[in-house]
């Protein structure tokens, strides 16, 4: 098994790859596409740049609440747009009338477009003034709708953080994986994200109950010697599971697999690993083929692809 880091490590000795991918540790697997998703507040600002002109002509209104009833019927598009202005997504919002009052009754807002009564425009009027929207058309936005929403978007994008924090490490492999498949004329049918059982619904690949329902990181399929290969991620911080739960989680994982034929990769890093030596050397005996980021930058994982 040391064979294949022998040439990118210049070692085949175990303690010593050991020793080389515990000091390889890294700290953050952020890249600097972690911390907004330009992409997304783009498209989200394009999708609603007509709506962002109409609302424009509320900016410094004197008489708002005509304005914005004269909006209101002439152009309920606008009315998806509203809770972005105060970084909501949701088309439906439930607000309690009056905390002071034990009796108050729970008021529903109904943002999705469509042709509104005057009843409706009045519950909508008030809602402006009562969230402060009112004030901040009067008094605060001075230039445009569209910057203004694209500042909130961003703030928004922000608390998205938590989800990218635990899909990071599929967005730093996920390039390395698609880069090498190119170089070598797209050998591999690359699966990402998806079940097990994707691949008797698409392929007719057969799979056992034991991982039929299971969700892959990366699933490679090569259709010329029908080898198939599941390439495992994750990022150990230190937080939540423990060391020995982690690669006995991924051993279980090897030996499920390989009932199907499958060959299994596990790539993992994160200060987590720091002192835990013990569970790497477990790791390395026991999965035949075990990197962090550092081997798969020195091009371990080309090797390994292009040996199974």
């Amino acid at each position: 098994m040391t064979t294949i880091y022998e040439k990118r490590l210049d070692t085949g000795n175990l303690e010593e790859i050991i020793e080389r991918f515990h000091e390889t540790i890294v700290d953050t697997n952020r890249g600097h596409n972690f911390f907004v998703d330009w992409e997304k507040v783009e498209r989200h600002i394009r999708r609603y740049r007509i709506e962002f002109s109409i609302l424009d002509t509320l900016i410094g209104s004197d008489d708002f609440d005509k304005d914005l009833r004269g909006i209101l019927t002439k152009y309920p598009e606008v009315l998806p747009v509203v809770p972005i202005l105060i970084a909501v997504r949701d088309i439906r919002l439930k607000v309690i009338g009056d905390f002071s009052d034990a009796h108050s009754e729970i008021m529903e807002y109904n943002f999705s477009e469509r042709y509104l009564t005057e009843s409706e425009i009045e519950i909508l009027v008030e809602f402006f003034n009562k969230t402060g929207l009112k004030h901040f058309f009067q008094n605060l936005s001075t230039k445009s709708i569209r910057d203004y929403v694209t500042g909130v978007e961003v703030g928004m994008d922000t608390h998205a953080r938590k989800n990218r924090s635990g899909n990071s490490m599929e967005m730093v492999i996920k390039p390395f994986i698609e880069n090498l498949n190119l170089k070598h004329d797209n050998r591999y049918i690359i699966l990402f994200q998806k079940n097990f059982v994707h691949l008797e619904k698409e392929y007719g690949i057969k799979v056992s109950n034991s991982i039929r329902y299971r969700k892959a990181d990366f699933i490679l399929i090569n259709p010329d010697n029908s080898k198939m290969i599941n390439i495992e991620v994750n990022f150990f911080s230190g937080t939540g599971s423990k060391p020995q739960e982690i690669v006995d989680s991924y051993i279980n994982r090897q030996e499920e697999l390989k009932e199907d034929g499958f060959e299994f990769v596990w790539i993992t890093d994160g200060y987590g690993w720091k002192g835990q030596k013990n569970q790497i050397e477990k790791g390395f005996k026991k999965i035949n083929y075990l990197l962090n980021l550092h081997f798969v930058r020195k091009g371990l994982l080309e090797d390994i692809l292009w040996r199974i």
